[in-house]
């Protein structure tokens, strides 16, 4: 099992903009418990005008806290 607390050092990036980018988007699509895939699914909820995201995951059955997105 691959601890949670596992992180990316930035700073020896050289703050390159691609791997920045792919730093983001491994800490947002894996599970920090066991990293496993996260599932996304979305709710559209016309009477606020609202996007609701709902992260899951396979593995340990975590689910994460709904992010709302308003709609413009």
């Amino acid at each position: 099992m691959e601890s949670p607390y596992n992180s990316t050092d930035v700073a020896g990036c050289e703050n390159e903009p691609e791997s920045l980018k792919v730093v983001f988007m491994e800490s947002y699509e894996k599970c920090s418990f066991c990293g496993s895939k996260l599932v996304f699914s979305h709710d559209l909820n016309i009477g606020f005008l609202q996007v609701v995201e709902v992260a899951r995951c396979p593995g340990c059955g975590v689910t994460m806290n709904p992010k709302k997105f308003t709609l413009q």
